[in-house]
């Protein structure tokens, strides 16, 4: 009686690597679509504001802009959002007290916000009450032509 491992020695060398292949690859079409899952999932808990809300802003007084993309996001640019702080450490780290009645709008480069919302989901944790991640992030910001300035 054959099975699916029978099966498959019948296809000879050539085979069994395409088997593998596609095993792989399905494998990690799951992964990722857990992934992007997680992430809208997780996004729900955190408030977001669009690059229009945002550009509507500038300017204002109780406003605080933070810079949260990584490595290579960050340094392959040399501007930023017009006001953005850089947390040198992330933003877990940065955020003082005096923050707390402020409007904090969160970037990343990612399309998907994932590193803005863990830092927003901090924040709110902490009790900071007006937390938002910018939707799209500095790809949506920086496609606008909405205004920036050297970091």
């Amino acid at each position: 009686m054959g099975g699916l491992f029978d099966s498959i020695s019948y296809l000879g060398k050539g085979g069994r690597s395409t088997v593998r292949r596609n095993l792989m690859a399905m494998l990690i079409s799951i992964f990722l679509f857990v992934g992007l899952f997680a992430a809208f999932a997780w996004s729900a808990d955190v408030p977001m504001m669009t690059k229009d809300e945002l550009r509507a802003m500038l300017g204002n007084p109780d406003l605080v802009i933070f810079d949260d993309r990584l490595g290579s996001d960050y340094f392959a640019s040399d501007i930023k959002i017009k006001s953005a702080l850089r947390p040198e450490y992330g933003t877990k780290k940065i955020v003082p007290p005096e923050y707390s009645d402020k409007i904090i709008v969160i970037y990343s480069g990612s399309l998907n916000e994932a590193t803005s919302i863990a830092n927003a989901q901090h924040l709110l944790g902490m009790g900071y009450t007006k937390v938002f991640v910018l939707k799209g992030g500095w790809e949506e910001w920086f496609k606008a032509g909405y205004p920036t300035e050297k970091k």
